[in-house]
């Protein structure tokens, strides 16, 4: 696995057998490199997706704040939301290094989800969070129980005083399976995991909560996306540890992957569509190309 993976850097730093297993189990293939002489940057072009674009005018008055936005799933979310024409507010711990990091026009909020007193501004206006902050870190100030628990009870809190209408968490298909299967070196961060999801479910918000399966770099928008109840998603799965061999971009991918950029699409729909509120659903490829078919099979999805 690259140290260039931003899902993965946290276990060169921590070199934890959680940290090194969870990143192993629960993100898929390594990011492309998408480097310019400044660092990463946002995706430059991103073609209007089957489902989404439909939803454009729905997404550009819609006021998101996208939280783990510099992130490999929070930027793809920024990128569809952008190429949607849509002006999303991007939540960032350092404001100058974000902005040295993903140059342009990008509408930056300084905050940090560990620290509750840096959130008010962040959430003023807001109408819905699409929430993909996560760390891999087992120990320490950025935990999963600081950063992806605290961090999820933070903008709840937040979010309440704020009168924001939605929440949207990018989860993990792992999380959502019976704890007997989970590895004793996954217990604890997957309970943290598992603990983060229910108290989004037990606020009262109305939510969306997305379980992808391995994430990939391959090219968004020209494979079909399937969405499944945690319980009906068997066939095809794969197992823990085993990752998608790369492919060609020409050949279809493996049904328990899913593109960072068809999770984005994905996450950008449940921001806005009526049908997905308060639900719970694994995100993966199905069969043939891609179409807005997944989206009609959203109000079938369960609750939790």
């Amino acid at each position: 696995m690259r140290a260039s993976n931003p899902f993965c850097r946290e276990r060169h730093r921590s070199r934890t057998l959680m940290a090194l297993l969870v990143c192993a189990w629960t993100t898929g293939l390594p990011a492309p490199a998408a480097a310019n002489a400044q660092g990463a940057a946002m995706p430059e072009k991103v073609a209007l997706a089957p489902a989404s674009a439909g939803l454009a005018a729905a997404a550009r008055s819609t006021r998101i704040l996208v939280a783990g936005g510099t992130g490999r799933n929070g930027s793809a979310i920024v990128a569809a939301l952008e190429a949607l024409g849509a002006r999303p507010r991007i939540l960032a711990r350092d404001l100058a290094q974000a902005r040295a990091k993903f140059p342009g026009d990008h509408d930056w909020v300084q905050g940090d989800v560990t620290r509750p007193e840096t959130l008010a501004t962040a959430v003023k206006g807001v109408d819905v969070i699409i929430n993909a902050v996560a760390t891999r870190q087992s120990e320490g100030p950025n935990s999963m129980e600081a950063v992806d628990l605290g961090g999820m009870r933070n903008l709840l809190a937040a979010a309440r005083t704020a009168g924001v209408k939605r929440m949207v968490l990018v989860s993990g298909a792992t999380v959502g399976r019976d704890p007997a299967e989970w590895p004793p070196a996954l217990q604890k961060g997957m309970s943290i995991k598992r603990a983060t999801e229910q108290a989004l479910i037990a606020s009262g918000l109305p939510y969306t909560i997305l379980r992808p399966t391995a994430i990939t770099p391959r090219p968004g928008n020209d494979w079909a996306i399937s969405i499944y109840s945690q319980a009906d998603y068997r066939p095809g799965e794969s197992r823990f540890g085993q990752r998608p061999a790369p492919l060609p971009p020409e050949a279809p991918p493996q049904p328990f992957s899913i593109s960072v950029a068809d999770l984005a699409e994905v996450a950008v729909v449940s921001a806005v569509d009526p049908r997905a509120a308060n639900r719970v659903f694994v995100v993966s490829h199905g069969e043939g190309r891609a179409s807005p078919a997944w989206v009609s099979q959203l109000a079938q999805m369960p609750r939790e």
